[in-house]
């Protein structure tokens, strides 16, 4: 397909990856280090609602799948928010949440069946709601009595007491929820990537950096892609969001106010190297995290045959 070479050229550094006139963050899985997979395959970028017309005719020309990791409050803002007509020209796929006893979510069930050439599949792996949860859960008992006794008297004051632990935990943090509590979407992400009938797919969020960052880290170390390869190519974000103005790019699964744009805009190797520290010595590993979220052997050989045959 027109597309192979497309993406792959899209795996240089961000400053020189001009195809795309408005969509940031572009690049082929197949372009990292020693990444097996076939050009063309799957592609990383931010959100491919800010599309120009011209970008629309690449996208439609090359993408066949598109994989929203966004939650509902983003894209259910998307025709406010943008111009573009790109999403009209897919059939979206919606999923309800199947959760466990104890709330967490433990499978995605579709919705509808798509019907048209064309697929969106809305696939959250983090919003608000679990982001305070799981920060929640984290607090010292003092902070949780203070958040929890200024619920009843001041939103403003409860809500800084959870924004305070989020700065200072920043990205790690928010990469470890996602681990923790988004494994169901994350299978079901990874369901879409190992059918080749989807191919060519993009998978995307807000800013292409975070959960998409770490749903790359996922399917690469898979693949047996090295770490320093699979670090710098999350550390190609930085420099896409380096002038720190890009506010919406922070996080897109929480509101905005008050976040610190040095910490959530950057993609600093720090960050990727404590989440694949984290992923290691709390799973043991990538395939034992794939293991605990369903995403057993078999479908890991899925998911080579479909990329990389």
């Amino acid at each position: 397909p027109r597309g192979a070479g497309l993406w792959l050229a899209m795996g240089q550094e961000a400053e020189e990856a001009s195809v795309f006139e408005c969509v940031k963050n572009v690049r082929d899985l197949a372009s990292v280090g020693n990444s097996p997979i076939k050009p063309g395959r799957v592609l990383r970028a931010a959100c491919i609602g800010t599309a120009s017309p011209n970008d629309e005719g690449i996208i439609l020309d090359t993408v066949k799948t598109l994989v929203d990791l966004r939650s509902e409050q983003e894209y259910s803002g998307d025709m406010i928010k943008y111009n573009s007509s790109i999403f009209d020209e897919y059939d979206s796929l919606f999923y309800t949440v199947k959760k466990s006893k104890s709330g967490r979510p433990k499978a995605l069930i579709p919705n509808n069946e798509a019907t048209a050439p064309r697929t969106r599949h809305l696939l959250s792996v983090i919003d608000e709601s679990i982001y305070k949860r799981g920060v929640f859960k984290k607090l010292s008992l003092k902070k949780k009595a203070k958040a929890a006794l200024y619920l009843g008297v001041s939103m403003v004051r409860a809500r800084k007491v959870f924004l305070d632990y989020i700065n200072a935990a920043g990205l790690p943090l928010l990469n470890e929820l996602i681990l923790d509590y988004g494994g169901a979407s994350i299978k079901a992400v990874l369901d879409v990537l190992a059918d080749s009938s989807n191919h060519p797919v993009a998978f995307y969020c807000t800013a292409g950096k975070d959960r998409t960052g770490l749903v790359a880290m996922l399917v690469l170390s898979t693949l047996g892609v090295d770490d320093e390869s699979i670090v710098n190519d999350y550390v190609i974000s930085d420099s896409v969001y380096a002038d720190l103005n890009d506010k919406d790019a922070m996080v897109g699964a929480l509101q905005q106010q008050q976040l610190d744009p040095e910490r959530f805009l950057r993609a600093p190797r720090s960050v990727m190297e404590s989440t694949m520290r984290l992923l290691r010595e709390e799973y043991g590993g990538p395939e034992a995290y794939l293991d605990k979220i369903g995403f057993g052997p078999d479908d890991r050989q899925r998911l080579r045959s479909a990329l990389c045959d």
